[in-house]
């Protein structure tokens, strides 16, 4: 579930939009210099903010386009400084059609899809048979990556991709099986350090 404002409609406005309801930033308690980006889980559509210049996440997912609005008017900055609830709220609209990091078609996601990544990776690390259609999105590792700091940076996924979809061998003898293993592990680590509610909003990843 994304983060909501306290009014009955999810919405704050004027004086509802306090401090205690205005989501915490993932980073250090200065305002950053980033836009606004979003992604669709199961359809619905949450919003971040993001640092371009430092690759970092800089909040929750958020689900409601005032609240993130708010967010940004308080933890966040442009390169010309500071702007008021009404410039955000533009460029949270413009993030619905519009991302600085991915093509608009790699910016949605499926439970069902992120169920099948953890179940192909798990067939795999028992039977050691590749699974052609094997697909680890690359926008999905760099959110996740990003929302916990880079701790985590599905190194092992991005090298054994091809091996795993049995279009290359595995290289200096790691076994398929010991890969998937450790694609598993990276997917676990990610989720453990991600900010927020990233790793809610992402549980079917969860194994």
């Amino acid at each position: 579930m994304g983060i909501q404002g306290c009014s009955e409609s999810g919405t704050p406005d004027g004086a509802e939009a306090g401090a205690t309801s205005i989501p915490a930033p993932l980073l250090r308690d200065y305002r950053h210099i980033g836009g606004i980006e979003s992604i669709a889980v199961d359809g619905t559509r949450y919003f971040f903010g993001y640092d371009f210049s430092e690759d970092l996440v800089l909040s929750p997912l958020i689900d409601d386009t005032e609240l993130m609005s708010v967010f940004a008017e308080t933890h966040m900055e442009q390169r010309d400084g500071l702007h008021d609830r009404e410039y955000w709220w533009d460029l949270v609209d413009g993030s619905l059609e519009y991302s600085g990091l991915a093509e608009p078609e790699s910016c949605s996601f499926e439970s069902d899809q992120l169920r099948l990544i953890v179940t192909s990776l798990k067939n795999i690390a028992e039977t050691g048979v590749p699974a052609p259609d094997f697909d680890y999105p690359y926008h999905l590792r760099f959110l996740l990556s990003s929302a916990g700091q880079w701790e985590e940076q599905f190194t092992t996924t991005e090298e054994g991709m091809t091996a795993l979809q049995g279009i290359e061998s595995s290289a200096g003898g790691t076994t398929l099986e010991q890969i998937a293993r450790d694609v598993l592990l990276e997917t676990r680590n990610a989720m453990n350090v991600a900010g927020g509610n990233w790793a809610e909003v992402f549980n079917a990843l969860a194994h």
